[in-house]
């Protein structure tokens, strides 16, 4: 099996193979893509006997990350191509400076896809939750910040705090435990800032005796008809003392001012006590997804582009 960059005569092929459609479909992706600016040059293929039988397509995001999105195996045969495909992928795509965490999803039923996942070199981080409340209907409860906690909007001049404060937010959190060590804080803000459209005003954080104890970042997505919110996360001893239902609150009263109709978001499905925050303020869970990721400490990064 040859793994290789795709070439021009195979591009919608392999663009129809990654997304699951016809051919036909594949130009009227990639006009799509180019309004958005979303970067479609890091095709991969597969072929055997001169047949495409697997594509790859890593898509670059700011904070060096990436998502992998690849064709669905049809059995296991086929799973262990894909897989290797993925592993020449990843190989290559740790070559470029611009990416250092690969994330990839899939639904909870896709044994297959999974197995090509982990054949391929990426490791299962968490079954994220996907939930959401409307924001405009039904009551929104109202939880004052407890004493001696306050809350004020980020200033985006110093970031220096935000990147120190999320470091700290991230110590011993039940939230994909794990996934901050594979990243810098300058790349965790980068890409928090450039989720959806951001509005510095929705950042939101706690302080207790002046010092930053909490954060919450929510993101306007119209494309999805809401509010996100990309991160809430406590220092460890700003927990259990009601911040975190307070904030969620204070968050929604920012949302309420929004156009889009709802509020969303994504949960480690093992982080109960998140799970029962948000529940508690009228979240309901929608779907589920399989997280995995790769980084580049398990590939030999050589001086030489994997062809």
């Amino acid at each position: 099996m040859l793994c290789s960059k795709a070439n021009p005569d195979d591009r919608a092929a392999a663009l129809s193979s990654v997304l699951g459609s016809t051919v036909a479909s594949a130009p009227a992706f990639e006009r799509r893509a180019a309004s958005q600016g979303v970067d479609l040059t890091h095709l991969w293929t597969a072929h055997q006997d001169e047949r495409l039988v697997a594509a790859t397509l890593v898509i670059p995001h700011p904070g060096r990350t990436a998502l992998l999105m690849s064709t669905a195996p049809r059995d296991h045969p086929h799973a262990a191509q894909v897989g290797s495909l993925i592993t020449a992928t990843l190989r290559a795509s740790f070559q470029l400076p611009q990416i250092r965490l690969v994330q990839a999803l899939s639904s909870a039923n896709e044994s297959l896809r999974t197995s090509a996942w982990v054949s391929g070199g990426m490791r299962h981080l968490a079954t994220l939750e996907y939930m959401e409340r409307p924001i405009h209907t039904g009551e929104i409860r109202s939880v004052p910040i407890p004493a001696p906690f306050r809350v004020a909007p980020w200033n985006s001049a110093d970031r220096s705090m935000l990147q120190a404060l999320l470091t700290e937010t991230y110590r011993d959190t039940l939230d994909c435990p794990g996934l901050a060590e594979l990243r810098t804080p300058t790349d965790i803000v980068d890409g928090h800032l450039a989720a959806g459209e951001h509005d510095a005003s929705l950042w939101t954080i706690a302080f207790e005796n002046e010092r930053p104890v909490g954060a919450l970042l929510l993101t306007p997505s119209p494309s999805t008809d809401s509010t996100e919110v990309i991160y809430l996360g406590l220092v460890p001893d700003a927990r259990g003392r009601g911040l975190g239902s307070a904030l969620l609150a204070h968050g929604m009263t920012l949302a309420v001012q929004r156009p889009e109709p709802n509020i969303a978001l994504a949960v480690d499905a093992r982080n109960s006590p998140a799970l029962a925050l948000y529940t508690r303020a009228g979240f309901c869970a929608l779907r589920r997804r399989e997280a995995f990721v790769a980084h580049p400490a398990p590939y030999a990064i050589s001086s030489t582009p994997v062809k």
